[in-house]
């Protein structure tokens, strides 16, 4: 069991004044089997005229916040307080054949795997092209044991993929990181997706927070962590499993999970629309501390 502390700061500056903005945010961490928020708090500057908070389809929760006043620059401050029991699970005794969980997703009398099968299809972020398809037929046959299979897979992200935040931009198609092997945690977590739901397996999009470690010797920095993205993939008999392709890792008590949704697209931790304002710049901090 892990407790953390997580402050999240996005500042815009804008180089004329928004006369009005709408903005959605998805930043406060999930309470569910494995993981409890204990307290939340949303500063927003200048302060929101309209604020509301609701669940989505997905059951994430987001505030949705109105200014209708002339401001030359944004700040939202999201600060967390999250409890974290998940343990990493061993995969390899995951031993169910790719082709039974095919079969079971596929059957539409299984009305007790809706909720996953929603996860089956492509989306505009995860397209299921040619090529993914031969990427993933690498990893997934009907005899392959599942868990073996997403071992297999997460190896080939570290063995064959560079971490290289210079490669891709927020819209980047899957194919182009499947065939420069370069991104971040979002491309690789969408590459990921893709491949799966091209074998027949259902995948999401996990948003949140992974706990990174200063160098031997060095202090942790305040601001200097960031966001994260990695995958979960469902399997009949164990339910959803969270691996993060980036790190080549078994999701456990380092990683604070913030939403869920089909990509990235379901999940923008902000987003939103200005009237004016012109030009603008973002910077975003982030600390997650144990504490």
């Amino acid at each position: 069991m892990a407790t953390y502390r997580i402050l999240h700061k996005t500042s815009y500056a804008y180089s004329y004044p928004v006369t009005g903005s709408h903005h959605t945010a998805i930043l406060k961490p999930l309470s569910n089997e494995t993981q409890t928020c204990k307290r939340f708090s949303l500063d927003i500057s200048p302060e929101a005229g309209d604020l509301a908070e609701r669940v989505d389809y997905f059951g994430n929760t987001s505030h949705l916040f109105a200014i209708q006043k002339p401001h030359d620059a944004l700040v939202v401050e999201a600060s967390s307080t999250v409890e974290v029991t998940s343990e990493a699970l061993d995969l390899k005794k995951m031993d169910t054949p790719v082709g039974k969980i095919r079969e079971a997703l596929a059957d539409i009398k299984r009305t007790d795997l809706i909720e996953a099968k929603e996860f089956l299809y492509e989306t505009h972020n995860t397209k299921e092209t040619d090529t993914v398809k031969e990427f993933g037929a690498r990893f997934f046959s009907d005899e392959t044991l599942i868990g073996e299979g997403i071992v297999a897979l997460l190896q080939a992200f570290k063995d064959e993929f560079k971490f290289d935040p210079s490669a891709s931009d927020i819209h980047t198609p899957v194919e182009q990181t499947l065939a420069s092997k370069c991104g971040v945690c979002q491309d690789f977590a969408h590459l990921m997706i893709a491949t799966l739901r091209s074998q027949g397996l259902s995948a999401c999009y996990a948003s949140g927070y992974i706990l990174t470690m200063p160098p031997p010797g060095q202090p942790r920095l305040v601001g200097a962590d960031a966001s994260h993205a990695w995958v979960s993939v469902f399997i009949p008999e164990n339910g959803w499993i969270d691996v993060d392709p980036t790190n080549n890792l078994i999701c456990a008590d380092q990683h604070v999970a913030v939403a869920y949704g089909r990509d990235f697209s379901d999940v923008s931790m902000l987003s939103g629309a200005v009237t004016g304002g012109g030009e603008h710049t973002v910077s975003v901090e982030v600390t997650m501390q144990p504490v």
